[in-house]
């Protein structure tokens, strides 16, 4: 139950990339590549709560667990943009996919740093105690 409880807050967040990237939502926006950096943050938190699932439901090493999560988000990323072939006012474009892919990515290793972080003070904080 741990494991499924763990995906949630990812799952929850794909649904609702899933619902808005079906939908015709257009916001006019003036910044030049303003939509990629959308995307690159999108999905890096979509990475980083990918990555939380993985490390905070599995017992297995920390490479395997890296590699799931960057595998499952680049996954999502790619799955949204076949998505988007699919819905008429939507296209599937190459540099969105990339912003994706390169967003899931930063994600995964945010929450890698945060975690190496986190630990790192947890060490410090236990021997502090003795």
């Amino acid at each position: 139950m741990k494991r499924f409880v763990s995906f949630l807050p990812a799952a929850g967040y794909y649904f609702l990339i899933f619902v808005l990237s079906s939908s015709d939502i257009g916001i006019p926006v003036n910044v030049r590549h303003f939509d990629k950096a959308a995307h690159f943050a999108e999905y890096a938190l979509l990475g980083f709560l990918v990555a939380l699932g993985f490390f905070s439901s599995l017992n297995t090493s920390l490479t395997l667990k890296l590699v799931l999560s960057l595998v499952t988000s680049v996954t999502l990323a790619g799955l949204d943009e076949f998505h988007q072939f699919f819905v008429p006012w939507r296209a599937v474009e190459l540099l969105d996919l990339l912003a994706d892919v390169l967003g899931a990515t930063g994600g995964v290793f945010g929450f890698l740093l945060f975690y190496s972080k986190r630990k790192q003070l947890r060490r410090s904080s236990t021997a502090r105690t003795f």
